[in-house]
């Protein structure tokens, strides 16, 4: 009786309105510790070291591709990326917050809890039961197998994909069952924020077509308009796409692939119902070629739920089940580079949780010891992966750890090597190199490592090393703009500026509008005593890149060799204005007004850079200097005596410091 009394409580709105409270803390209260987590991974690529995005407006983010700015080049499928609306929410957070990781976890585990909380919605909707509803979410919340979509800032791309699935899929399940068109809004709304989110969502017109079967619906005569508009949505994201990145990656399909394809759905199904094998990384496994375990598994999921549909009470499984088929199988025939990942499966696992809450939700029908029984096992099934979930978070706090953990759970994948090595290269150079040779033995062909050992050699000055390597990445790579780029900087820094115009050339011609390259070609020229053609070439990377920092720093020495002290502060202006943040520029720039017999308003920049940086050095050391040159010795002496606190073993603060003294 207290069940049933239970049961009709959550019944009404105030009740699921309480189920949908606890799913959301609860899954906020698991994942809040990653806002104390560090940029990992591919968020420093999309993120942090993409100075496109930051440079960017927010309408520019609809005309490039999803890695556009990110500093090392990504090939195969993920060249032909297109998740603007991803990309826009990076570049908001980016305003609101800068570089703050915190932030973007927190973004994430909002996320996370929403998506967990639609999820609840839908089963609801499904079964109008408060407690099914409430166990589905919080089964949804606390699988293990989620960390990684929530944890790993750029698994955005799947929360918010799913997100805006899920409210769809609500609104069309309830305009079925109420018969009200006033959802279909919000159905094509939905539908198309998940579009520009993520490519999968491509195929959500199928469960469109089919959703009043799936869900014992009657078809109506209008639903074709629905059908029609989902697919009018369709084409103008694919004009909008093409026009962008080109067409969407097709699926590669012998029939070896096909038995891979059935072995890696197999493993997303195990992955789900046994979440605690956790991998990081899962590398191509050579065996899928044959028929394995995973094979059978995925037979049987595919034909067990059919079996029980034959049964009236467990037919809305069906929709569940579409959702699983539909969204599992892209991810399983279209090669992504590693054989798996835990975060492709955040969305279809939705599918799996109705699955699983419908078999166990009816299982037991009529008898209520045994659905109390099933509750109460769900539950604790609940509280274990929960458990796990905050087991498995810590991997995700920063890049050693993780990279770490993948090399463990892994210890035949390359990337898990070069990942760690990319990580502690500037801390630990020497075992970094190891690294990265410990990955080209895993890989020959691998071509990464050789690059970034070839750099690493460059900085140690071990230019033989440093120019094999790199040789070796070009023979892999032949056309590649950053390898030939790469090595003409090897040969400038061996002190042979012609071999490395031969290549810097090359790169040019591959990316005529990349100012870096024209940059690196612009210091091959001036190395070769080609004054004329490098200023030419410094003025040619601003033409492609405005903005572009190094070449306007250039620019700024070549007009203070040459005594052309108005014209560096007019560039040394638009570097601060493109950098507002860091002291050293404006510093520089009071250093010039003060050459140029301005020190009034070079006063106003040391300022600006000690408003920047109290501790700032240089500013401390200059405008001691200024106001002693005023008169004002006790302020000199003041800012002379900080300096000299922080940096007692330069010789010319010691100086200054101890003549102010006196």
């Amino acid at each position: 009786m207290a069940h049933a009394t239970l049961a009709q409580r959550l019944h009404t709105r105030s009740g699921i309105a309480l189920v949908l409270g606890i799913v959301a803390l609860a899954s906020v209260l698991v994942y809040i510790p990653t806002v104390n987590y560090d940029f990992v991974w591919d968020d420093t690529s999309l993120i942090s070291n993409n100075q496109l995005l930051a440079q960017s407006k927010p309408w520019d983010l609809f005309t490039r591709n999803f890695w556009a700015g990110a500093p090392d080049p990504v090939g195969g499928v993920a060249q032909s990326f297109y998740r603007p609306l991803t990309t826009f929410t990076f570049w908001l957070d980016l305003k609101l917050a800068k570089l703050n990781p915190g932030y973007f976890h927190l973004i994430n585990t909002i996320l996370g809890a929403l998506v967990a909380v639609v999820v609840a919605l839908i089963i609801w909707e499904l079964f109008h039961s408060g407690i099914w509803a409430g166990l589905g979410g919080l089964l949804f919340a606390m699988h293990s197998s989620h960390v990684e979509s929530v944890a790993f800032v750029s698994g955005r791309t799947d929360l918010l994909l799913t997100l805006f699935l899920c409210i769809a899929s609500f609104a069309l399940v309830r305009s079925l069952r109420k018969r009200n068109y006033w959802w279909w809004p919000v159905v094509l709304i939905g539908f198309a924020l998940a579009l520009l989110s993520k490519e999968t969502a491509i195929l959500f017109p199928l469960l469109v077509a089919f959703a009043p079967l799936l869900t014992q619906s009657r078809y109506n005569r209008h639903h074709w308009l629905l059908i029609t508009s989902t697919l009018l949505i369709v084409a103008g994201y694919l004009m909008l796409r093409n026009n962008v990145v080109g067409t969407l990656p097709g699926p590669n399909l012998p029939f070896n692939h096909f038995i891979e394809a059935a072995n890696t759905f197999g493993l997303y199904i195990k992955m789900f119902f046994w979440p605690f094998a956790h991998q990081v990384k899962f590398p191509v496994d050579p065996s899928f070629a044959n028929l394995t375990p995973n094979a059978i598994l995925a037979l049987l999921f595919i034909v067990t739920p059919l079996l029980l549909a034959i049964r009236r009470r467990f037919r809305v499984l069906l929709f569940g089940y579409a959702w699983t088929i539909l969204f599992l199988l892209p991810v399983t025939i279209i090669a992504i580079g590693p054989q798996a990942a835990e975060r492709l499966l955040y969305l279809p696992s939705t599918g799996l949780v109705i699955i699983v809450i419908t078999f166990l939700s009816r299982i037991f029908r009529g008898r209520a010891a045994g659905r109390k029984f099933i509750s109460i096992t769900v539950c604790g099934l609940i509280l274990v992966l929960g458990t796990d979930t905050i087991t498995r978070l810590p991997i995700w706090r920063n890049e050693p750890t993780l990279f770490a953990t993948m090399i463990h759970e892994a210890p035949t994948a390359p990337s898990a090597y070069a990942n760690l090595a990319n990580t502690v290269r500037f801390t630990y150079p020497d075992s970094a190199i190891r690294l990265y040779k410990k990955a080209i033995r895993l890989n020959h062909d691998y071509v990464r490592p050789h690059i970034n050992i070839g750099v690493l050699y460059g900085t140690q000055g071990d230019y033989r090393q440093a120019l094999h390597h790199l040789q070796k990445a070009n023979e892999l790579r032949p056309h590649s703009a950053q390898v030939l780029g790469n090595l003409g900087l090897a040969f400038i820094a061996a002190g042979e500026p012609e071999s490395a115009l031969v290549y810097l050339n090359q790169a040019v011609e591959e990316e005529p509008n990349s100012a870096t390259y024209l940059f690196n070609r612009s210091i091959a020229l001036a190395k070769a005593g080609r004054d004329a053609e490098a200023d030419s070439e410094l003025y040619k990377a601003l033409g492609a890149d405005s903005c572009f920092v190094p070449a306007e720093l250039a620019l700024i020495d070549r007009f203070e060799e040459k005594g052309l002290l108005d014209s560096a502060a007019r560039h040394m202006k638009k570097v601060i204005i493109l950098n507002p943040d860091l002291p050293v520029f404006p510093n520089r720039l009071g250093t010039i007004l003060v050459r140029l017999g301005d020190s009034a308003h070079a006063q106003n920049y040391y300022l600006q850079a000690l408003k920047l940086d109290s501790c700032f050095v240089p500013a401390l050391y200059n405008q001691s200097i200024l106001y002693a040159a005023q008169g004002d010795t006790q302020s000199a002496c003041e800012l002379a005596r900080q300096a000299h606190r922080l940096r007692p073993d330069l010789p010319a603060i010691e100086k200054l410091y101890k003549l102010l003294k006196r």
